[in-house]
């Protein structure tokens, strides 16, 4: 007589981890008030080229999931169709949770509306409308999309490669933001890209001819955000410390972020590239393994 299989799965073991499958987790990250006001090493321009990103990531997260969304009825892939659905999830949630994030920036003193509304206006009332029918001149959205996408995947790869995220260094609850969407900008990194390819012929010379346009701007709204709050935060700094601050700025944080960047980024420009080509999808894997939200 044959007996069940000892092998079936019960109900509370965890289906194994499949890069393809983009799941939508729903977080919500509470944020400590009473974090020192420069949390990453005590260090004004680590802090605030966090801070920047901040304010940064919710109307770049919206841009991406405009430019990659007006697409889906050309998409005819069932498996990537799902995927834009779940990649436009997982972009929704990272725009709110660093966006609840504002709070405490603005309970403690500084102006950022300005600032964000500069950036808004820039993707979605400038870079959103440059489309001429009948032209190479469109899906230019969709192509800067690509591009950031590759920088965030990158940005994500280098922080659990490189940057330290323990508790004397940063307060948990960043830490566990920067991971958890770390983790799921590596998990997703594909899709853009391969919704690009599906629906532009021109792909490659859209995306190789924006992305240097692109890392200018990129660099320097986030140099200015930095400034600006630096400059907000005057009354709290000492000048004769700036320079030495600056500088494990620039070799420490700021360059862990980069660890792996300048060689990747090129990549980007080859005809045959494609986000899977850097395989490390693991970095996801172990993050969400022992996640309740996973």
């Amino acid at each position: 007589m044959l007996t069940t299989s000892t092998n079936k799965k019960t109900a509370t073991e965890k289906k194994a981890y499949d890069p393809e499958e983009i799941k939508v987790r729903r977080v919500n990250f509470k944020f400590n008030a009473d974090n020192p006001r420069f949390y990453y090493k005590n260090n004004p321009f680590s802090t605030h080229f966090i801070n920047a990103l901040h304010i940064v990531f919710p109307t770049g997260e919206r841009f991406f999931v405009n430019s990659v969304l007006k697409h889906q009825q050309e998409i005819n892939d069932e498996k990537l169709k799902k995927q834009v659905r779940n990649f436009c999830g997982q972009e929704g949630i990272h725009s709110s949770m660093h966006e609840r994030f504002w709070k405490i920036l603005n309970d403690n003193g500084y102006v950022i509306k300005g600032y964000e509304n500069h950036i808004d206006k820039l993707l979605h009332k400038i870079i959103a409308k440059i489309n001429i029918e009948g032209t190479r001149i469109n899906n230019i959205d969709l192509a800067a999309t690509v591009c950031l996408e590759h920088f965030t995947a990158l940005f994500g790869h280098a922080l659990f490669e490189h940057v330290e995220l323990n508790q004397d260094i940063v307060p948990k609850d960043m830490a566990e933001l920067f991971q958890w969407h770390a983790a799921e900008e590596i998990e997703h990194k594909n899709v853009a890209y391969d919704v690009f390819q599906k629906v532009d012929k021109d792909e490659h010379i859209k995306r190789a001819g924006l992305m240097p346009i692109v890392t200018g701007l990129l660099y320097f709204y986030l140099g200015i955000g930095t400034f600006m709050l630096l400059y907000q935060d005057r009354k709290h700094l000492t000048i004769s410390k700036l320079p030495k601050q600056f500088y494990e700025f620039s070799t420490g944080l700021f360059a862990d972020l980069h660890g792996n960047l300048i060689s990747e980024y090129f990549k980007f420009f080859k005809k045959d590239f494609h986000p899977s080509y850097l395989n490390d999808f693991h970095f996801a894997e172990n993050f969400f393994k022992d996640k309740s939200y996973a």
